[in-house]
This record gives structure tokens, C-alpha cells and sequence, in this order.
């Protein structure tokens, strides 16, 4: 009785507790959250005065995911989108990162958004993946990396795209409709619908039939 109430209370009464408690801590204005929201544990929530979240309905996140919206920036996240643990999402200067409706994103995956993230319907992001849309300049010889500032580009993935685990996709590539990144792949530039693609850098293998 005792071990059936415990399962109980961690699959369905804690993480209706702990997403009314992050409406509670975070609720306002610059933060949206649907109906039927979950989460395993309260999501670590930063957005600026300028900025703005907005989650839709029956989202549900794991534990430890972090949500950051600083500058003018944006993030949106669509209704029935799943958000494993460890989840780190930024979004900075006037970006705007949207993860549309059915989305799946795997645990620890990073959506680093100094320049727009946008992913379509029914995608499926696995674990440890990279969306990079930021690269540092390196070019000028005796100015340290650090100091030469970054240059952005936007990434975007369209309906029913899957991409592998430990996925880096680079600064300025849209993957078309249904396109397959096999794991560990380094996406370095666009890739047409339907193409099933892996390597560093990816490179096409065949069309999904």
C-alpha cells in the first residue's frame, strides 16, 4: 500500500505540485504557462525585464532543466512539447527560440540562442545534443579569442526531423522537413528534406524512402 501511494505520488502529484509551485515563484507577465503543465522538479527560470517566456499546454519538463531569456529575446514553447532532464535553454540579444507542438528534446541537450532556434512540429532532439548559434571570432592575431566577440547565425529544423545523440548542428544551417542526423554527426551547413546524413563533417547517406 505504502510503495503503490509513493509511485503514485512521484508520477502524478508531485509534478502537479511542483509546476503549480513554479507558477507560484515565476508567474507573471514576462512568464506564460498553459494548462496541464508538469515538472519533476522546479526548472531553474531566468527572464529579464525585456524579455519573455511562454510555455504552452501539456507541457511537461523533467528535472533540472534551465530556461534563460535575458536581452529582448523570446522563448516559446509549444503545447504537448516534452523536455527531458537537464535541459539548458538561452536565449539572448533579440532571439527567438520556438519548439513546436509534439517536440521531444533529450536530456541535457543545449539550445544556446544568441541568434534564433527555431524547431518545427514532431521533432525529435536526443540526448546531448548542441543547437549552436554562436561562434567567437578568432580571426585577429594577438587579441585573445575571448575578446574578439561572437558572430551569430540562426538555426532551424523543420517538421519531423530527428537528430542522434551528441548532434552539434553549427551556426546558420536549416535542416529541411524529415531529415535524419545520425549520432555524433557535425551538421556544418544545410541539408535538403528527407536526407539521412552522419559524419564530421555530416554528409548525405541516402533519402529517407
Amino acid at each position: 500500500m505504502f510503495l503503490s501511494l509513493t509511485q503514485t505520488y512521484l508520477k502524478e502529484w508531485k509534478p502537479a505540485l511542483t509546476a503549480a509551485v513554479t507558477k507560484l515563484l515565476y508567474g507573471g507577465k514576462r512568464l506564460r504557462i498553459g494548462s496541464s503543465f508538469s515538472a519533476d522538479s522546479v526548472p531553474r527560470i531566468i527572464v529579464d525585464e525585456h524579455a519573455e517566456l511562454v510555455i504552452g499546454n501539456n507541457v511537461e519538463l523533467r528535472r533540472n532543466v534551465e530556461i534563460r531569456v535575458h536581452g529582448r529575446a523570446k522563448v516559446i514553447i509549444g503545447d504537448n512539447v516534452r523536455i527531458d532532464r537537464g535541459v539548458r535553454i538561452l536565449a539572448a540579444n533579440n532571439a527567438v527560440i520556438e519548439i513546436g507542438t509534439g517536440t521531444r528534446i533529450g536530456l541535457y541537450t543545449v539550445l544556446n540562442g544568441g541568434d534564433s532556434i527555431t524547431i518545427g512540429k514532431k521533432v525529435l532532439v536526443s540526448g546531448f545534443v548542441y543547437l549552436q548559434t554562436s561562434m567567437h571570432g578568432f580571426a585577429e592575431r594577438g587579441v585573445s579569442v575571448q575578446d574578439q566577440g561572437y558572430d551569430h547565425a540562426p538555426v532551424e529544423l523543420k517538421e519531423d526531423v530527428w537528430l542522434g545523440t551528441h548532434v552539434v548542428i553549427m551556426p546558420g544551417c536549416v535542416l529541411e522537413r524529415g531529415v535524419v542526423v545520425g549520432s555524433n554527426a557535425v551538421v556544418t551547413k544545410s541539408v535538403s528534406e528527407y536526407n539521412v546524413v552522419a559524419g564530421i563533417p555530416a554528409k548525405s547517406l541516402k533519402e529517407r524512402v
